[in-house]
């Protein structure tokens, strides 16, 4: 198993999962909002319901993959997305539709947590590099989607069945890469490997940014299309272009071995924040439209991978523990955000609520110091050398002493 094929594999998963499955409804929505009459308000309990089995699935992930492997907890996660928009597919009404959405949400949770424990072998930089490029899965899968729902030209139920077969393409490659059992992996999950100095920030951090960026996710098409920015069939160039500049946090990991963790995330929830508040302000103007495009699709993807490697490093043991709890985290601001996003959306309109995304998501990068993000940081070296030189150097220093001292003891 080579970096360049886990990777491949981990990408085309996770795109189908969290690109396809899980923000192929932001993707869609204005045709579906058409096709069913719904308000701001029920297009973000839909949304938020994708987001609730996404947060549902993360508690199983670590303990699942601990038990029964990589390759069968990834290939659930990918069976689960088909599934999920096959029902979204088929879909005559907003309960069906609902139901489809929850599944697939529930499909990213267990997508991505195999990849971490089947990674572990690999040396520290290609182990950086191949996450990295795990996590930059979602930009892909929405650079593929988007082409397909600007084929399917309306027809968003084509789209889903389109985004389905892709899943089952996807599912059966991951099945012929990854290890039946990941290596080194313990054979239980134990959520008290969480109570690691750092973890807390960080899941706290997860919550931010989930929240903040679950409003673009969710309505920044609506409110570009809202604004005349672009058409409904062009509102999907928008989201290609997003999702190709999800692309380029790629490089996430390498950013992380120059700036540092917690440098490197502040400069990524800047970029993400100005994405954000750029489409805010400026909805019709679509130069700046699709520069905020760019800007929150590799921030965001970037974003998150360096969350995702701050977890796995903190729970070093078992990282698909930890990168599960990262992922819940986030999620659960995701679940947080198109509900409440939608609630004020009535009240203050969809431009003022991204403003209001774009705040938590700087907020979140307050939080990145505290939150040990990897070992690269100035900071996490200085602890590690000061917890690691000490320990060993004082029982050689004791024993050199007392030796000497028997010897001439004993000598006549």
């Amino acid at each position: 198993m080579t970096p360049l094929r886990l990777a491949s594999a981990g990408v085309g998963l996770v795109g189908v999962s969290f690109g396809m499955a899980r923000y192929g409804y932001g993707l869609l929505l204005p045709d579906i909002r058409r096709a069913f009459g719904l308000g701001p308000g029920a297009l973000g309990l839909i949304g938020t319901g994708g987001y609730a089995g996404y947060l549902g699935a993360t508690a199983l992930a670590g303990p699942l993959t601990a038990r029964a492997g990589t390759r069968r907890t990834a290939v659930a996660g990918g069976l689960l997305a088909a599934a999920g928009m096959l029902l979204a597919g088929l879909a005559r009404s907003p309960g069906v539709l609902a139901a489809g959405i929850v599944v697939g949400g529930a499909s990213a949770a267990l997508a991505y947590p195999p990849f971490s424990d089947a990674a572990s072998p690999l040396p520290g930089r290609a182990r950086a590099r191949v996450l990295a490029a795990v996590s930059c899965g979602t930009g892909y899968g929405v650079a593929l989607a988007a082409p397909i729902a600007i084929l399917a030209a309306g027809a968003w139920r084509h789209a889903w069945l389109a985004f389905a077969a892709v899943a089952l393409l996807a599912t059966a490659w991951s099945a012929r890469v990854l290890p039946r059992r990941s290596v080194e992996t313990p054979a239980r999950g134990d959520w008290r490997r969480l109570r690691r100095a750092g973890m807390g920030p960080l899941l706290a951090a997860g919550v931010l940014l989930g929240t903040g960026s679950a409003a673009y996710w969710t309505f920044g098409v609506t409110h570009l299309v809202d604004s005349g920015g672009a058409s409904a069939a062009g509102s999907g160039a928008f989201l290609a272009v997003a999702g190709v500049a999800g692309v380029l946090a790629t490089g996430a990991g390498d950013l992380v071995h120059l700036l540092g963790g917690a440098r490197a995330y502040v400069l990524l929830a800047v970029l993400e924040a100005a994405g954000i508040a750029l489409l805010a302000l400026l909805p019709g103007a679509p130069f700046a439209a699709y520069g905020s495009a760019v800007l929150f699709g590799a921030a965001y993807n970037a974003a998150a991978g360096v969350q995702a490697l701050a977890s796995t490093r903190l729970v070093p043991e078992q990282p698909s523990l930890a990168l599960a709890a990262a992922m819940g985290a986030n999620g659960a601001g995701l679940l947080l955000g198109p509900a409440a996003a939608g609630a004020l959306a009535g009240a203050l309109g969809l431009g003022p609520v991204l403003c209001l995304g774009a705040a938590l998501v700087l907020a979140s990068a307050g939080l990145a110091r505290y939150a040990g993000m990897g070992p690269e940081t100035r900071r996490r070296r200085r602890s590690r050398a000061g917890r690691a030189s000490p320990r060993p150097a004082a029982p050689r220093s004791s024993r050199r002493a007392r030796r000497p001292a028997a010897r001439r003891g004993c000598a006549p």
